[in-house]
């Protein structure tokens, strides 16, 4: 015991020294940088002039891949909209250096809430996806930071160039309200974060690099009052269209001391562990290799969300849910569960399911399906409107024979 405390009391005074004359870490995430990107549209005019606007974006997608799928405002790429996608000769690309660039393609967006995402044709290793967090009430005060190409520093100062990563304008704030847009219904991050033209789209990060808003718009009030559309206001798109995205798990790491003191307790405590057990596992060693081995415990039986299709031409089929939603409809390109041509009722991508692990419901949308899916007293679901079922629960693909039915098996 004497010879574990005199241990202890080394590696605690090591592990000290070493966090008091270290450097105290970045608030900020330098890696944020590697997920942006500048965006820029291209719209003619009633001259066939081109006129051209810019942006900012961030990638998304699992940790580790080359991502495909970027986030922005529908403002961003409204005149691309406008001017009929290719049909009416607009352009849009986003811009990773001087002379590096790639057509994107828009893959869906909400003018009310403002989002959009886009993709590119094939992933990229020029950029890294960013995790998302949904915002908390909690977090009210916490130190946040706005990324971007604001138009305005380049229109001050002429640089030799502003597209990379590292030329892009990084200014902090705090949160300072949470709301709901009287009309709209989203949801807003208030913040003294400064932003301006060319803001618009890129991320409002956390000290971690989590990714809680998308930079929206500045106050016509006051010149210290800036708006991002909450991330969770992406996140149904994002489902609905089987986008792959990562989410960020707890809060933001603290800075340096903090931090420092955290490894050195945890260090001290791992080191007592590792020396109890060394002298427990002498004491036991004769034991544990006489004793005859213990048989394994019988397991629980899984708890698995699945769907299982009820019509007569799936035959019982079930499918489970994992992290992605399950479409379900007649083409077979997308969906998991398909029927067959001609299945009254039945739009080609109709509706789609997937669990939500925070409350136990499985979400079903109607993918604005022709003949529309039912719940099983017979109320249509809005289209685009995700609806939470509890276990057990059915719902119908335009007939009632088309019922599918959801539980944890």
């Amino acid at each position: 015991m004497r010879s574990m405390r005199k241990l202890a009391g080394i590696a605690l005074t090591v592990l000290l020294a070493v966090s008091l004359s270290a450097p105290a870490l970045a608030a900020f995430d330098q890696d944020t940088l590697d997920g942006i990107v500048m965006i820029r549209t291209g719209a003619p005019d009633a001259d066939g002039t081109m006129n051209y606007w810019r942006g900012t974006g961030f990638f998304i997608g699992p940790q580790g891949s080359d991502p495909e799928y970027i986030v922005t405002n529908s403002h961003v790429v409204e005149e691309f909209i406008l001017a009929g996608k290719a049909l009416g000769g607009g352009t849009l690309h986003v811009l990773f250096d001087q002379n590096d660039e790639a057509e994107a393609y828009l893959v869906d967006y909400d003018y009310e809430k403002d989002i959009a995402v886009l993709r590119l044709e094939e992933p990229t290793d020029k950029r890294v996806p960013l995790q998302l967090r949904e915002p908390e009430e909690d977090m009210l005060g916490d130190e946040v930071y706005a990324v971007g190409y604001p138009l305005a520093a380049d229109l001050t100062v002429q640089s030799v160039n502003s597209f990379r990563p590292e030329d892009a304008t990084v200014t902090t704030g705090s949160i300072s309200r949470f709301l709901t847009e009287s009309g709209t219904g989203r949801r807003l991050i208030q913040t003294d974060t400064a932003m301006s033209g060319g803001n618009s789209g890129g991320p409002l990060v956390d000290a971690g690099g989590a990714v809680l808003g998308i930079n929206t718009a500045a106050s016509n009030l006051d010149q210290n009052l800036f708006y991002a559309v909450s991330i969770a206001e992406i996140l149904p798109m994002l489902d609905r269209n089987n986008i792959p995205y990562a989410m960020a798990s707890g809060a933001a790491m603290p800075e340096g001391a903090v931090l420092y003191a955290g490894i050195a307790a945890a260090a001290v405590v791992v080191i007592l562990v590792i020396v109890l057990l060394a002298r427990r596992g002498k004491k036991k060693k004769r034991a544990a290799q006489a004793a005859p081995s213990a048989a394994p415990a019988p397991q629980q039986p899984g708890h698995s969300p699945v769907i299982r299709s009820m019509a007569p031409q799936h035959g019982g089929l079930v499918v489970q849910l994992h992290h992605q939603p399950v479409q379900l409809g007649r083409d077979s390109a997308v969906c998991r569960v398909v029927y067959q041509d001609g299945t009254p009722g039945v739009s080609s991508r109709h509706c789609q399911v997937y669990f939500d692990e925070r409350d136990g419901t499985f979400v079903v949308t109607d993918l604005n399906s022709t003949y529309g899916t039912f719940l099983a007293g017979g109320q249509r679901i809005q289209p685009n409107t995700p609806v939470k079922l509890p276990p057990k629960s059915s719902f119908y693909l335009g007939e009632v024979d088309n019922t599918v039915y959801v539980d944890l098996e």
